[in-house]
This record gives structure tokens, C-alpha cells and sequence, in this order.
């Protein structure tokens, strides 16, 4: 049996996170066509994220940035995968080789465990 995710792990989100996205042009990210998303879930090397934007049969890379405790992260990525989803589609998004960036969403999403259990416990000890 072949798995396609080789990552260790994928953290899926209780509700979407913000973000955005541009597409990049000619190796330039074109900022003019900056449009929103739904971070959905993410592993260190890839998320996936819902959007209305339809980006087409074949999508350029793209420019994503998005906060998952306090740091922004901006990482470069490719579309992997997409499928219809209510309004608009999901999309499978790959991010190539990026170690420093592979670290980053690593402490963040630590960070925000830590402060999504935190905040678990008081809501427990409050009712």
C-alpha cells in the first residue's frame, strides 16, 4: 500500500485560519491579485485551503501567508491537487524544500497547542 503524505504529522484546524495568496507571474508575485482563503489544515510541508478563486486547470505557483500563533509565515507553493468544494474548491498545496519554513510552522503550531489546551482547561475548570 502506497501513502502519498510522507509527512509526520497534519494539524487540522477547529475553525479556518485566515490567509492569502498571490499568484506568481513571470517568477514575480503579482501582489496586484492578492485574494483570501481558508487554511484548512497544514503540515510541514504543505496545507490544505479553500477558496472561491478558481485558479484554473493548471495554477502558477503561489506566494501564501498566514499567522498560526503570533509570527507571520510567508511561504512559496505549488498546487498539487484541487476538487470542487461548495462555492469554490480546495486546493492541495506543496511546499518545496523549505527548511526554515518547515521549522517555523513547527514552533508555531506548538505555540498554539499550548494555548488552545490552556484555554481547554480553563473553560473545564469554569463550567
Amino acid at each position: 500500500m502506497k501513502f502519498k503524505r510522507q509527512e509526520g504529522f497534519r494539524f487540522k484546524f477547529d475553525e479556518p485560519v485566515n490567509m492569502t495568496f498571490a499568484v506568481y507571474e513571470n517568477g514575480k508575485v503579482n501582489h496586484a491579485q492578492t485574494a483570501i482563503a481558508d487554511l484548512l489544515d497544514i503540515s510541514p510541508r504543505g496545507l490544505k485551503m479553500f477558496t472561491e478563486v478558481d485558479l484554473g486547470l493548471r495554477p502558477a505557483p503561489l506566494d501564501l501567508r498566514f499567522v498560526l500563533d503570533t509570527r507571520e509565515i510567508r511561504v512559496y507553493g505549488e498546487v498539487i491537487w484541487s476538487r470542487p468544494y461548495g462555492n469554490g474548491k480546495q486546493y492541495g498545496v506543496f511546499f518545496n524544500n523549505q527548511g526554515a519554513v518547515e521549522d517555523l510552522i513547527v514552533d508555531e503550531l506548538k505555540a498554539r497547542s499550548k494555548k488552545e489546551a490552556a484555554e481547554a482547561k480553563m473553560k473545564k475548570i469554569n463550567s
